[in-house]
């Protein structure tokens, strides 16, 4: 995959979404099991890549001394920069990169998180390899994004390539796993959560190649999985419960 080509993509992709990004509520979920895991205090440094639209980043200032968010996409930060705002924030810091070359000198910060990002990356070994360069002996690397069993994966990725056309893979949970093990962290502990989202609410923050096709996809799975969405229908309603792990890593 080009990676010029597939930035642009990104980019392109995100400044769609920016403004409906933040309304989402599922998108704010369970920020209180990230703080808990990463044990974060005053005394932190915090980084987010791919940070979006800075919900994590503004939820992590709440309870640091400093947190840095980095983004590729122009308009995301904008929404971020609006967040910090109406939250009376002064301890944070936006910043337009990439995050496969991080323009942080090594242990620069003791918290290093991504969140929904790694789906999105290219060359996930490269990205998380910068993310551990960063971060301090004995600080905490917290990845947090879908990960599903082997036998979901493919189908997955069809059904996110359609509706995100900057979707790469998502990595199941042996893939994590092995990626983990590479770069020899010292200790991984992992929790879970899961984000519900309608339908409906999900297509219309989207902007799929085929919104018949998806959504057809997506109604046929009730009750089968074969997606690993656990799709269900109250009333005319249909939710996605997309699978969040959490992994959190000692530097």
């Amino acid at each position: 995959m080009d990676a010029k080509k597939h930035n642009t993509n990104i980019v392109n992709q995100f400044s769609k979404q920016a403004s409906a990004y933040t309304s989402i509520t599922s998108h704010s979920d369970s920020l209180d099991k990230l703080i808990a895991i990463s044990s974060a205090s005053r005394s932190d440094k915090v980084l987010d890549i791919a940070c979006g639209s800075g919900i994590v980043a503004c939820e992590f200032a709440k309870y640091t001394s400093h947190v840095t968010g980095i983004d590729m996409t122009q308009r995301m930060l904008e929404e971020a920069k609006k967040l910090q705002a109406k939250r009376s924030l002064t301890n944070v810091t936006w910043q337009i990169g990439d995050v496969e070359s991080l323009p942080y000198e090594d242990d620069s910060f003791s918290i290093v998180i991504s969140r929904f990002g790694f789906h999105h990356f290219i060359d996930p070994f490269k990205v998380l390899s910068e993310m551990k360069r960063v971060c301090k002996p004995g600080g905490k690397v917290l990845v947090v994004d879908v990960s599903l069993p082997d036998s979901k994966i493919k189908n997955y990725n069809e059904m996110e390539k359609n509706r995100d056309n900057s979707h790469v893979a998502a990595l199941s949970l042996t893939e994590f796993s092995n990626l983990f093990e590479r770069l020899g962290f010292k200790s991984l502990n992992t929790d879970f959560y899961s984000m519900q989202i309608g339908l409906k609410e999900q297509l219309k923050a989207s902007y799929p190649n085929d919104a018949n096709a998806l959504e057809s996809m997506i109604i046929a799975d009730l009750g089968v999985n074969d997606l690993g969405i656990n799709v269900t229908k109250l009333d005319d309603e249909y939710f996605l419960h997309y699978p969040i792990h959490i992994f959190s890593l000692e530097n």
